[in-house]
């Protein structure tokens, strides 16, 4: 199905710098033929000149960069659909993929057709999410007897005697549009994006109180309030993030746990620190 959705790309005119194929660890006979015969096909057909085809493992813990050294990711390979971490594993080894192409500034076009609809499901969630209003996504129509045929790559390129395939554009909306403040949680490692997702919706008590924190809160405090409430942040690591000094993080930080203390009405020995602020404000401050 690559290939009949490739050829149908080149046909309109658009040839694609670098093709990625996601996919299931390769330790299936079926996942290591289809892929055997992709890098053979995209190594002596000649309209396929000059395009980097590389493959990319689902991984439960995919490294963080593809170019160049994905190829010794560490991580468990994730062989089946129904395996408990398939899910978020699909989600994340996508969400890194996109991302560094999009950092690499990158046009993207993402094909959605054969295999698990589970890898679909997610390539479309981590899309949406990354996607800007250049890139694209594509869904190949293939007549079921032709299908029936090309299984297993027997048939790489539909001849003039087979009947046509269509490349479906399938509009997608990247959430950009309509919540601009999602770039920022875009920026975020998906497995934060993921450690925020786990956490309770906070309730409309907890809403009105943050609400009320936030609105009392300078730029500045603000700025502050937004790192220290990411899932994994550190004194530390804020203080590298924003160029301030640990006192100036400590001020900031005293002022903000004080309007805290107000907004809940908490009592001096009722204890509010970075997993208070990361508690009740993490999720809240993502979706933003």
């Amino acid at each position: 199905m690559l290939t009949f959705a490739l050829d149908a790309l080149i046909q309109q005119g658009t040839v694609p710098q670098r093709v990625y194929a996601l996919h299931l660890a390769p330790s299936d006979p079926r996942v290591a033929r289809s892929l055997a015969r992709l890098r053979e096909e995209f190594e002596r057909y000649p309209r396929y000149g000059g395009i980097l085809f590389e493959s990319f493992t689902v991984r439960k813990l995919p490294a963080g960069w593809v170019s160049g050294v994905h190829e010794s990711v560490v991580g468990q390979a994730i062989e089946r659909v129904d395996h408990p971490e398939a899910a978020n594993a699909i989600w994340l080894t996508t969400h890194r993929l996109l991302k560094t192409l999009k950092q690499e500034e990158f046009t993207v076009r993402l094909l959605v057709t054969g295999g698990p609809r589970l890898l679909a499901l997610q390539a479309l969630s981590a899309a949406m999410l990354l996607f800007d209003l250049h890139d694209e996504c594509f869904h190949l129509y293939t007549p079921p007897e032709l299908r029936e045929r090309a299984g297993e790559g027997a048939v790489m390129h539909r001849s003039s005697a087979d009947p046509p395939v269509r490349l479906v554009r399938v509009p997608l909306m990247p959430m950009v549009m309509f919540a601009p403040g999602l770039q920022e949680a875009a920026r975020l490692e998906p497995e934060k994006l993921l450690q925020v997702e786990r956490q309770p919706r906070p309730s409309a008590h907890d809403v009105r109180c943050a609400q009320q924190v936030i609105a009392r809160l300078s730029s500045r405090q603000r700025e502050v309030l937004r790192a220290i409430a990411q899932p994994g942040a550190t004194y530390g690591s804020v203080s590298q993030q924003l160029g301030i000094s640990p006192k100036t993080l400590e001020s900031h930080l005293r002022q903000i746990y004080e309007e805290c203390r107000i907004a809940w009405e908490l009592g001096q020995q009722e204890r509010v620190d970075k997993h208070f602020l990361q508690a009740k404000f993490a999720r809240l401050l993502t979706e933003r």
